[in-house]
């Protein structure tokens, strides 16, 4: 019993550990979006691939990200960085990326306005 009970201390130190890193160094960046008319998934993929390959990849604090599909029409990037700062400096520079801009264009921006309130439940159909 001495044994287990060591062991459950040793996991609750842990698991405490990882949270607080956790909290400290991840920003979750939530961007959800109607995609357009005519576009399908494999377009999105293409499209989001180019993004994570030559713009993502490359930025300060980028730690993963992930494209998820709630409906035929609404999705979401799930974006994970190492500081809200770097998150920032990142999406200050997409308007200059032409890689993101041909992203972009594959959405329905207005629509986009008002996509992802609420609770809702999405499928993940790319991890970068």
């Amino acid at each position: 019993m001495k044994t287990v009970s060591r062991i459950l201390i040793g996991m609750a130190i842990s698991i405490t550990s990882v949270i607080s890193s956790a909290e400290d160094l991840i920003v979750v960046e939530w961007a959800p979006f109607v995609k357009a008319s005519g576009i399908t998934d494999q377009n999105l993929i293409k499209a989001a691939s180019k993004v994570n390959a030559e713009f993502l990849s490359i930025q300060p604090g980028f730690i993963k990200r992930e494209l998820v599909k709630k409906s035929e029409t609404d999705y979401a990037d799930i974006v994970y960085w190492s500081t809200r700062e770097n998150a920032v400096a990142a999406g200050n520079k997409v308007e200059k990326c032409a890689v993101c801009v041909e992203y972009f264009a594959l959405m329905n921006m207005k629509a986009s306005e008002k996509s992802g309130a609420g609770f809702s439940y999405y499928s993940i159909i790319k991890t970068w």
